[in-house]
């Protein structure tokens, strides 16, 4: 047999949103029962992570309750690791030298 639209739809759901779909639950729950403690202990959250999700959804809506992307491990200006370690050498050498002079020293270099 053939699967009823409501079912399709809640099928069709991505994982960010059923997680959000959890949170904003609990928030519920806390609303309806007057007891945050009690509504995070049926739920299984912590009172710390509610009120953080409470936060984000009374500042951004649904789409806070989501996870945020991840932090990339890498950060586009990153130093180069060859610059950090002649920076390191140029600082053991020179220790008085600050970072204006360290970075003089290093545009003469190119």
């Amino acid at each position: 047999m053939g699967q009823s639209s409501t079912a399709k739809k809640r099928g069709s759901r991505d994982a960010a949103t059923k997680v959000a779909e959890q949170r904003l639950s609990v928030l519920e729950l806390a609303r309806e029962l007057g007891n945050v403690a009690e509504a995070c202990r049926r739920r299984g959250m912590d009172r710390t992570s509610f009120y953080e999700w409470r936060r984000r959804f009374q500042t951004h809506g649904f789409e806070g309750l989501k996870d945020l992307p991840p932090i990339h491990k890498s950060h586009p200006q990153t130093t180069p690791p060859e610059v950090v370690e002649k920076i390191k050498a140029l600082a053991l050498e020179h220790p008085a030298y600050g970072c204006n002079r360290f970075e003089a020293m290093l545009a003469l270099e190119g």
